[in-house]
C-alpha cells in the first residue's frame, strides 16, 4: 500500500505499552502513522436478531419498544428498527467485559452489540443464531447424529477455549451442552457464565462423558481426563490433535486458485504464493510507499515460502507446527526489520507487510496471521472469519473499552497495531490457530482489498458457495476479481482460494 493511499496503516508501538506489546491499563494507542479513511461502502449489514441476557425483561421504554422477543430459551429479540444506530453507553458493564476480552476468540464467542445501563442488559451479535433468529442446535442435540471426526473437532475447539475462559473466570460456560451451539464444524457459545467456584478439568470430562454415543479412542481420552491423567489443558489438546492426525479419511485439497489485481492503484504491493498441492498458501499486503511495500511483501513471501516448503516435508506434531509457523513469521519479520535498520528507514518510511497464511496437514487447518489480511472458512452453512485483525478497533474491544459497533466508524480505528518489519522483533506476536475440518469447505486467504466493507460476508453465497459442488475454480477467481472491482477497487485485491474435500470423491461403477 502506498503512502498516498486513503487507507492507512500503522505503526509504532506506544511507549506506554507493556514489554509483551500489550497495552498497559489506560494506554491510548498513538501510532503516529497513516490514518485510515473508510471508503464509501457499507461496513456493516443491518442485523435484526440478537441474543439478549435475561435482564432484558427489565428494560424501560422506549428501549423495550424497539425490540420484541421471538424466542424464550435462549432469549432472542428482533430489532424493529435495525437501521437506527444504538447509543453507546457511558460505561462498560462488568457483565460485558468477558465477551470483549475474549474478542480474539470470536469465532466461538458472541460479541457485544449494545448494552443498556438502565436494565443491565446486553444484546449479543455473532451469536449462534441463524439469519432468521433461530438458535443453532446445541451440542447435546447434535452429538448423536454426528460422525466421530466432527465430534472430535467440537471437543477440540472447547478444549482450546478452556485457558482463555479460565482467565476471564467464565470457564463454567463450557460445561453445559445446552449453552454450546454447533453448526457444521463449528462451536459457538450462547452465553458466558461467571464462575462461582473453581472449575476443574475433571468437571469438563464429566460434561463430555454425558454426550452419547462416544466410542473408541475419543472416549478413552475423555476417560483419561476424568481420571486426572491430564494435569494441564495443553496435554488434553495434544491428545485430541493426535487423534485428528491419526484419523486420515482421504481428505485433501482438490484445487487451488489465486488472483492479484492492483485495483485502481498504479502499483500492486500485494504478493502471494501457494503450494500446487494445497499444503500451504500465503498472502502478504505490503506498505511503505513507492517500491517499499512491494519489496516488503516480496521478501516476506520468499522467506515464508522457503520455510513452509521445508515444513511440508516434516512430520511435526500440531503444537510444534504452530510454533514453527510463528517462527517463520518471526524470521520474515526480522529480515524486513534489519533491512529497514540498515537503510535508515523510520516512521512512515519503514516498509512492512501483513501476512495471512495457512498450512494443511490431514484434517487439520493451521493458520498464522499478522496485520489485517484475513483467513476465512466457508462451508455450505456459513462463512466464518478465522483471523482477527491486528488493529486499533480490536485492541480497544479486547481491552473492554468499547464495542465494535461504537468504534468502527471512528477515524483511526483501522490502524494496525502490528505488521512484519515495522516493530522491534521481540514485540511481534503472530497469531496461530488450528481447526479440524470434518467436511468439504473453502479456505480463503485475502488482503483487505477484498475483505473491506464485509465484502466476503455479504457475497459468500453467490460468489463462493456454488464452488463446493461444481464450477471451475480458475474462472470463479477471475469473476471474483471483477465483482470486487465493481464494488471496491480502492486497494490492491489479492487472494488464494483452496477447495478442501473431507474425503476422496467416490467413483460410480459402470
Amino acid at each position: 500500500m502506498s503512502l498516498s493511499s486513503p487507507k492507512s496503516r500503522l505503526l509504532n508501538r506506544p511507549s506506554n505499552c507493556l514489554p509483551s506489546g500489550e497495552p498497559a491499563a489506560g494506554c491510548a494507542v498513538e501510532s503516529g502513522c497513516r490514518t485510515r479513511t473508510k471508503p464509501p461502502y457499507p461496513t456493516h449489514q443491518h442485523k435484526m436478531y440478537y441474543l439478549a441476557t435475561e435482564e432484558y425483561q427489565r428494560l424501560p421504554s422506549p428501549l423495550a419498544d424497539r425490540y420484541t422477543v421471538v424466542n424464550r430459551s435462549p432469549l432472542v429479540v428482533r430489532d424493529l428498527y435495525p437501521e437506527r444506530e444504538s447509543t453507546p453507553p457511558d460505561v462498560t458493564l462488568d457483565t460485558a467485559q468477558p465477551y470483549q476480552r475474549l474478542n480474539p476468540w470470536r469465532w466461538a464467542i458472541p460479541e457485544v452489540h449494545a448494552q443498556f445501563t438502565p436494565g443491565r442488559c446486553l444484546l449479543l451479535e455473532n451469536a449462534p443464531l441463524e439469519e432468521d433468529g433461530a438458535p443453532w442446535p446445541t451440542l447435546g442435540q447434535s452429538w448423536p447424529m454426528a460422525e466421530p471426526l466432527r465430534q472430535l473437532g467440537w471437543l477440540l475447539q472447547l478444549a482450546k477455549l478452556w485457558e482463555p475462559c479460565c482467565r476471564q473466570k467464565v470457564v463454567s460456560s463450557l460445561l453445559a451442552s445446552a449453552n454450546i451451539g454447533v453448526q457444521g464444524w463449528q462451536v459457538r457459545l450462547f452465553y458466558l457464565t461467571q464462575d462461582r467456584v473453581p472449575v476443574s478439568l475433571q468437571a469438563l470430562a464429566a460434561s463430555w462423558l454425558s454426550l452419547t454415543p462416544m466410542v473408541g479412542e475419543l472416549r478413552a481420552v475423555v476417560q483419561a481426563l476424568a481420571a486426572g491423567k491430564f494435569a494441564r489443558i495443553e496435554v488434553l489438546v495434544a491428545a485430541l490433535e493426535a487423534l485428528a492426525v491419526q484419523t486420515n479419511t482421504g481428505c485433501r485439497v482438490q484445487a487451488v486458485t489465486s488472483a492479484t489485481h492492483p485495483g485502481r492503484r498504479e502499483l500492486n504491493e500485494d504478493c502471494l504464493v501457494y503450494d500446487p498441492q494445497g499444503r500451504f498458501a500465503v498472502v502478504c499486503d505490503g506498505m511503505g510507499g513507492h517500491e517499499g511495500g512491494k519489496l516488503a511483501s516480496f521478501l516476506a513471501i520468499s522467506s515464508l515460502q522457503q520455510d513452509f516448503a521445508c515444513l511440508s516435508y516434516q512430520d511435526s506434531p500440531p503444537s510444534e507446527l504452530r510454533a514453527q509457523l510463528a517462527g517463520a513469521a518471526q524470521r520474515a519479520h526480522q529480515r524486513l526489520w534489519r533491512l529497514n535498520q540498515r537503510q535508515g528507514r523510520s516512521g512512515r518510511r519503514q516498509m512492512g507487510t501483513t501476512v495471512a497464511a495457512c498450512f494443511l496437514r490431514g484434517p487439520l487447518l493451521h493458520t498464522v496471521h499478522v496485520g489485517d489480511s484475513r483467513v476465512y472458512l466457508i462451508d455450505r452453512r456459513h462463512c466464518q472469519q478465522l483471523s482477527v485483525d491486528d488493529d486499533v478497533l480490536n485492541l480497544e474491544v479486547s481491552l473492554a473499552r468499547t464495542t465494535r459497533r461504537a468504534l468502527h466508524r471512528q477515524s483511526g480505528s483501522g490502524r494496525l497495531t502490528q505488521a512484519l518489519g515495522v516493530i522491534p522483533p521481540n514485540d511481534l506476536k503472530p497469531t496461530t490457530r488450528s481447526f479440524l475440518l470434518p467436511e468439504d469447505c473453502l479456505v480463503l486467504l485475502c488482503s483487505d482489498g477484498l475483505s473491506d466493507g464485509d465484502f466476503v460476508e455479504r457475497h459468500w453465497r453467490e460468489a463462493f458457495l456454488p464452488l463446493l459442488d461444481r464450477g471451475n475454480l480458475e474462472a470463479a477467481g477471475a469473476a471474483l476479481v471483477e465483482m470486487a472491482l465493481l464494488e471496491l477497487g480502492h486497494d490492491n485485491i489479492s487472494f488464494v482460494l483452496l477447495k478442501y474435500a473431507a474425503a476422496a470423491p467416490r467413483t460410480d461403477a459402470g
